[in-house]
């Protein structure tokens, strides 16, 4: 098998015309394969790594190879190599540039953090107080969240499916994040869980026992080889009035090229289906049985008791060809055998149907801003305001009157850490209120809500996305060994779902005495669309005390 030949490592340039130092570093590989089951194939390879300065102040940071594959890394470690990373980056002290491959994170707000793993270029400058970046890139996959409950005694694999429900994906390797009861899991076969990357399967491993009450999140990015995704981004930070007021501009846009989808024809007929089909994207499809003549094809045509399907009868035995798409259980009238191998087991008892769906081109846009206004130690006013327009068939200008929606929040933040009266010190306050308003037509580019929010309100099934919070948290510590806590919240989906909560929580740290906590949580919800009402009360109690070195 072809070895590796190394290219000289630390190499430095200098001369009398150039001030820069240059450090390579990789292999070429050259090399023939012969097999008993091959002939004889020339293999070649090229990997380098150049870091350095090429300039005063100017530093240049590349990853180069003509080694272009598909391959997906293995999901079982916790560290990854990717084979195929290929970027240069420009360095210096305002300015900094990146062509190629890299990871675009944009965080720090209420609606639109955002995570991607992108291919393009990417440009940030800072001139003192304000700091921009741009992005103009083609989006490798995806953003998508699994919400799904485990299996008794089931470690696995269980299947990653995308916005349609489709399994035939490829997760993006290393975008992955798994919660399980709200708890973040960590990759690896020693650690919690492995992936198959290939086919979007999970499995978890005896460190993470899985049972019918555990509750599993899983958001990851995924290409279903559909379409190029391109994907531009603006983002403005900036202070003033002496740093009391922070403001930020965001501007968030994905598109599918329409004009080149990867896995069908833009025909006249897909042309006219889908520009009927508007929103209503899963009605958007043409047949998958094709005639191909007498023994060329896999299937016959059977006609009983008044319904028509296909039987499978093999290779070259039969007149049909046919193609299938997964609907999900109950939603098709096929089952997967085998590869190429569908059994017909009636009307709705399956998860395949014969036809081939349509999948249209789709943008997503989304602006955000936000003012954070600090006038004084203790106090602080967040207020946030973002718009979203998502058009979920470009080729179609039915059902576009839905497209836009909006959302906002505020959030008051006061503290001291000491409370004067008289000249005493009563102790530590901290109060913070928050009232946050999402329209039905606002639609997120990314995660942006804790991973256990509809526990934490007992939403249950409420699929309303038009959502009005109001919470109040505050705190007390008069000593610093003592402390009281908590929150009230009101959270209300249009006049379909409404749910109150509130919690106390005392905590007791005190020198040769036991350390006591204690919490009451009550949630009461109300389901006006299915009759459904929730009253949970949750008390958690703790105690424990040092005996020299033991602790119990």
């Amino acid at each position: 098998m072809p070895r590796p030949a190394p290219i000289e490592r630390s190499k430095s340039r200098k001369n009398q015309f150039m001030t820069s130092t240059l450090r390579q570093s990789g292999s070429i590989v050259r090399g023939i394969s012969i097999g008993t089951n091959q002939g004889m194939k020339l293999e070649s390879g090229l990997r380098m790594q150049i870091s350095g300065k090429v300039a005063d102040k100017v530093e240049v940071v590349a990853a180069l190879t003509d080694q272009n594959t598909p391959i997906q890394p293995e999901g079982n470690t916790q560290s990854l190599e990717e084979i195929d990373k290929v970027f240069v980056q420009i360095k210096s002290d305002q300015v900094q540039a990146t062509l190629g491959d890299y990871y675009l994170t944009l965080p720090g707000t209420e609606f639109s953090p955002y995570q991607r793993k992108l291919q393009g270029v990417m440009a940030s400058a800072e001139l003192g107080k304000t700091k921009m970046t741009l992005s103009g890139a083609v989006s490798k996959g995806k953003f998508m969240t699994n919400r799904f409950l485990g299996q008794e005694g089931n470690q696995g694999p269980y299947q990653l499916k995308g916005d349609r429900g489709q399994i035939d994906i490829i997760v993006l390797a290393g975008t992955e994040k798994v919660w399980i009861d709200g708890e973040l899991m960590t990759r690896g076969e020693d650690q919690d869980y492995v992936i198959e990357y290939s086919n979007g399967q999970i499995t978890f491993t005896r460190n993470r026992l899985i049972t019918a009450d555990s509750r599993i999140v899983v958001d990851f990015q995924y290409t279903d080889l559909k379409f190029q995704r391109g994907l531009y981004s603006a983002d403005l930070r900036t202070s003033t009035f002496g740093d009391k007021l922070a403001i930020g501009v965001r501007l968030l846009r994905e598109s599918d090229n329409k004009e080149n989808p990867l896995n069908y024809t833009l025909d006249e007929e897909t042309q006219s289906r889908l520009a009927a089909a508007g929103d209503a994207i899963d009605s958007a499809y043409v047949s998958g049985v094709h005639f191909v003549g007498s023994g060329k094809g896999r299937y016959v045509a059977v006609d009983s008791a008044g319904i028509r399907f296909f039987r499978y009868v093999g290779a070259d035995a039969g007149d049909y060809n046919l193609s299938f798409t997964y609907f999900g259980p109950g939603k098709g009238d096929y089952k997967l055998v085998g590869y190429n191998h569908y059994e017909f087991v009636g009307i709705g008892e399956g998860s395949y149907l014969p036809v081939v769906l349509l999948t249209p081109a789709q943008s997503h846009d989304l602006l955000d801003m936000s003012f954070n206004f600090q006038p004084s130690k203790g106090i602080n006013l967040l207020t946030e305001i973002a718009a979203s327009r998502k058009d979920n068939n470009l080729y179609s200008p039915k059902d576009d009157d839905d497209n836009v929606g909006f959302a906002g929040t505020s959030i008051l933040n006061l503290s001291a850490d000491s409370l004067n009266l008289l000249g005493k010190n009563l102790g530590k306050f901290q109060f913070s209120g928050k009232f946050r308003q999402v329209q039905e037509r606002f639609r997120y580019l990314s995660r942006t809500e804790e991973v256990e929010k509809d526990r934490k309100w007992d939403v249950g099934d409420a699929t309303v996305q038009a959502e009005q919070i109001i919470e109040m948290n505050g705190s007390y510590s008069p000593v610093q060994s003592l402390k009281f806590s908590g929150n009230w919240g009101r959270n209300k989906r249009a006049d379909v779902f409404r749910s109150e909560r509130w919690s106390a929580k005392t905590e007791l740290r005190a020198k040769k005495i036991p350390e006591i906590r204690y919490q009451i949580e009550n949630i009461s919800s109300k389901n006006d669309g299915n009759g459904r009402k929730g009253d949970w009360i949750r008390q958690t109690g703790f105690s424990t005390y040092q005996f020299g070195k033991f602790k119990a």
